[in-house]
């Protein structure tokens, strides 16, 4: 359990700096292409969440026994990889993760040839893959890991891959980025409209540096928009970066935050006389792990949320959109669910309460960073479990002490 509460005599509030740690993203997928080179050397800026440690330790070990702890991306991305490689391993982890989808990257890797059995409690694969055909049909996936998971492994395959896939998936720009480093890694594909064909030519270069997260720096420019300071500035986040969330940029301009880039560090700015929307309509389609941040923005700053393209959300690692109305009543902030696609809020927040307020994280780190956000506003929040926040971002109470809030 954590008591945040802001320290309103914080003084220096002209300049506020921050190092975020690699995109978690991008070190999964530089981990696969860089172990299939047989390529040990250190990467710098890695990812320091725990997702990344789980991902990265399964790597280096011998055991046929797996821990998996709570990674989804882990259990997709070395699913496909250990399926490849090696027999008789076992995935084991936290008993969420084995309900999160995972059926059709099975059927996937079956018809390649892989022995796979899986139930509620983990999975085992008996037999790796024998490449019995090289054509995989996902047009019914709406889960893009499910395609980056096997397009990573695919320039392996003795005649390439050509993957069919559902052109309006959720988290396309993942796809996008898996093609990117594929390409500068050395691998030959084409994507054209509904297909992606990987020719069987291997990885020949490595990945030596990872650009910095810009999901997690979403939460970083929220605490800034409500915190006093004039100035932030976020290093090794690129102008033209490969993550599709670098998008965050676009909502907060509509709440008058402007962004330069100066030698790959991020420069944020306020221009206190834009007027605060009313309304924003959001499609969250491409981007689903910054709805919880911009859901908190809005109901701060009293606008109305009309958030679109959040269906998948009822698989993170809570069912996030009960949890979030769970939460947000605590607020007196009503969520309401149009259809299993679309939500709203309609916020009236007026005043911040003196008491304070007690936040379940559900064991989803989104929860506990969004959530937690609203300290730097004057809430006095206890916020249980605040240690899930290692899945992704370990040093965040650490950041948030720098806009002035306290934690005990």
């Amino acid at each position: 359990m954590s008591i945040l509460v802001l320290n309103n005599s914080y003084k220096n509030l002209d300049k506020i700096s921050f190092i975020l740690s690699g995109s978690k993203s991008i070190s999964h997928r530089a981990l696969v292409i860089n172990y299939l080179q047989k390529n040990n050397l250190s990467i710098k800026n890695l990812s320091n969440s725990q997702d990344t440690y789980v991902f990265s330790r399964a790597l280096d070990s011998s055991n046929h026994i797996i821990d998996l702890k709570q990674s989804g991306t882990a259990m997709r991305f070395l699913l496909s990889l250990f399926a490849l490689e090696k027999n008789n391993i076992s995935f084991t982890g936290d008993n969420f993760l084995f309900k999160r989808p995972i059926s059709e990257l099975i059927y996937a890797l079956k018809k390649l040839g892989a022995k796979i059995e899986s139930n509620s409690s983990g999975i085992l694969i008996s037999k790796k893959i024998d490449f019995s055909t090289n054509k995989i049909d996902l047009s019914s996936n709406h889960t893009s890991q499910y395609i980056s998971s096997l397009l990573l492994i695919a320039p392996y395959f003795p005649k390439g891959l050509e993957l069919i896939f559902n052109q309006n998936m959720y988290s396309n720009p993942y796809i996008d980025m898996t093609v990117s480093m594929m390409k500068n890694c050395g691998a030959i594909l084409s994507v054209n409209k509904n297909k992606i064909i990987v020719k069987p030519v291997k990885y020949n270069s490595f990945i030596s540096l990872i650009e910095s997260d810009w999901t997690s720096a979403s939460y970083l420019i929220a605490a800034f928009l409500f915190s006093k300071f004039k100035s932030m500035d976020i290093k090794s986040l690129f102008s033209n970066s490969i993550q599709g969330d670098i998008m965050v940029l676009d909502f907060f301009a509509l709440f008058g935050v402007s962004a330069t880039f100066k030698n790959d560090t991020l420069i944020l700015k306020k221009n206190k006389d834009d007027a605060i929307p009313q309304k924003i309509e959001w499609d969250f389609r491409n981007n689903p792990d910054l709805f919880p941040t911009f859901l908190i923005v809005c109901f701060a700053l009293g606008v109305e949320l009309v958030a679109s393209g959040v269906k998948n959300l009822i698989y993170k690692e809570s069912n996030r959109i009960e949890c979030l109305k769970k939460e947000l009543l605590k607020f007196n902030c009503k969520l309401f669910v149009k259809s299993s696609d679309c939500v709203f809020i309609k916020s009236n927040h007026s005043h911040i309460s003196d008491q304070v307020i007690s936040i379940d994280t559900h064991n989803d780190h989104r929860i506990a960073l969004s959530f937690s956000i609203l300290s730097v506003i004057g809430y006095k929040l206890k916020v249980n479990n605040m240690e899930v926040i290692s899945k992704s971002y370990p040093n965040f109470t650490t950041d948030l002490t720098k806009f002035g809030v306290i934690i005990n």
